[in-house]
């Protein structure tokens, strides 16, 4: 059956070209972010080490958006294959070997997609390899990983991805009658904004601390202050987006904002999925960036190894958050084609009632980037409350490193943006299908 069944797989190009331009994407990236790394773990450098905790650190923060980015592709293929999943149901199939069987289906595409990363890795290698770090180019050498560790990463990617299907398939019940997405999201409760600001409040005593005890405690403090932060923006971020996307929806002066609006307030939790990735490197890459440029813009007392080693770390900061707003960007395009697949009879209706394409591209579109306002938004003002002093005198002394940050969000941003785009053929499809 499982062969049959992945036979006809690569034959319909709606079912598997997304699904695989996704995973290609993000093993691509994956494998550089990697091959990176090992170019810090093996350089030899004085401050060799330092590099070395900051890849870690990068492929950490990464970590979320990749892993969101795989199980919406996941998610776009238990959706997608509903028609020949329920003829099979239909002929006798039982649920687990339906679910085998998409499993495997996604382990195929996964292949496919890692196969085609680690060409795009390769493709990008000599240009990626101009970028200086420890005062020269890390070269395509120095961004090749070898072979092992090659082989280890796809084995290592190809698992997750086989994970996020089945995390994508949890939710999803086949039935003779169809396949159908199990929709019980959760509420988002008030009680997230107390914790939150409990945990923030904690963060600044334990920050004012750290000077004190010894230098163990105050590296741990210090590290807990920043932390916990982080948490936070998670916690609270979905109940701050379901409170101002209610607002938005009682301001509504469109039928495009009425609907984006709603189509957030459904789940602003599956929102967040798609986008809250970026929240973190925001906050991080702000605040870092900032006391770096503080840093850098110091009169006296600087060597010429600490003036490329800021430099480098600040390069890091941007390329991490680029990284992590492209991931964003492909995250959308994915989500947001499932969904419009999942709402097809609403959209075939809407036409039918006199709104054309451009107004049901807008109402994806207004949903998806004022969700990301709303989350660039909560980032900065929690970074600007956690570490004023830092954003202050960066905006006095260095305000060339607070226009980058500012021109790499707004870059990030229209990432996004296009990302959003991607939905238009898929919507016209569905507009005008019969």
């Amino acid at each position: 059956m499982i062969r049959l069944f992945l036979g006809k797989l690569f034959q319909e190009h709606s079912i598997w070209l997304l699904p695989v331009a996704a995973f290609t994407l993000t093993s691509g990236i994956a494998f550089m972010v990697i091959g990176g790394s090992m170019f810090f773990f093996t350089m030899e450098n004085p401050e060799a080490e330092f590099y070395a905790i900051l890849a870690a650190l990068a492929l950490v923060l990464l970590a979320v958006p990749m892993f969101s980015l795989m199980t919406s592709a996941a998610r776009l293929m238990a959706r997608r294959r509903d028609e020949r999943l329920s003829s099979l149901r239909l002929i006798g199939a039982s649920t687990a070997q339906l679910r085998r069987l998409a499993v495997a289906e996604a382990a195929v595409l996964a292949l496919a997609g890692l196969l085609g990363g680690s060409l795009l890795y390769t493709a990008l290698m000599p240009a990626v390899g101009l970028l200086p770090f420890g005062g020269s180019p890390m070269g395509v050498q120095g961004l090749w990983m070898g072979l092992d560790i090659w082989a280890l990463s796809f084995l290592g990617l190809l698992a997750a991805a086989t994970a996020a299907a089945l995390l994508g398939m949890r939710r999803i019940q086949v039935t003779p009658l169809g396949v159908r997405t199990l929709q019980s999201p959760a509420r988002v409760h008030w009680v997230r904004v107390v914790l939150a600001v409990l945990g923030v409040i904690a963060a600044q005593v334990l920050a004012r601390l750290s000077g004190f005890g010894s230098v163990a405690m105050a590296v741990t403090v210090s590290l807990i202050a920043v932390a916990v932060p982080l948490v936070v923006v998670q916690v609270v971020g979905p109940w701050v987006l379901k409170v101002v996307t209610r607002r938005h929806l009682k301001k509504a002066r469109s039928v495009e904002r009425l609907i984006a609006a709603r189509s957030v307030l459904e789940s602003p939790q599956q929102m967040w999925k798609q986008i809250g990735g970026v929240s973190i490197t925001t906050y991080v890459g702000v605040i870092a960036g900032c006391g770096l440029g503080i840093f850098a813009a110091g009169d006296g007392g600087v060597s010429t190894q600490e003036q490329i080693l800021m430099a480098d770390v600040q390069r890091g900061v941007w390329l991490t958050l680029a990284v992590a707003f492209l991931m964003a960007a492909c995250s959308v395009g994915v989500n947001q084609t499932a969904q419009v697949l999942d709402r097809k009879h609403l959209y075939s209706s809407l036409t039918k009632m006199g709104m054309d394409v451009q107004q049901l591209q807008r109402i994806r579109t207004l949903s998806v980037m004022r969700s990301l306002g709303i989350v660039v938004t909560i980032a900065l003002i929690t970074a600007a409350v956690t570490a004023f002093p830092i954003i202050g005198i960066a905006v006095v002394t260095a305000p060339a490193t607070v226009v980058t940050a500012l021109v790499v969000l707004g870059l990030g941003m229209l990432a996004v943006y296009a990302g959003a785009q991607v939905t238009r053929p898929t919507m016209r499809r569905v507009a005008f299908a019969h």
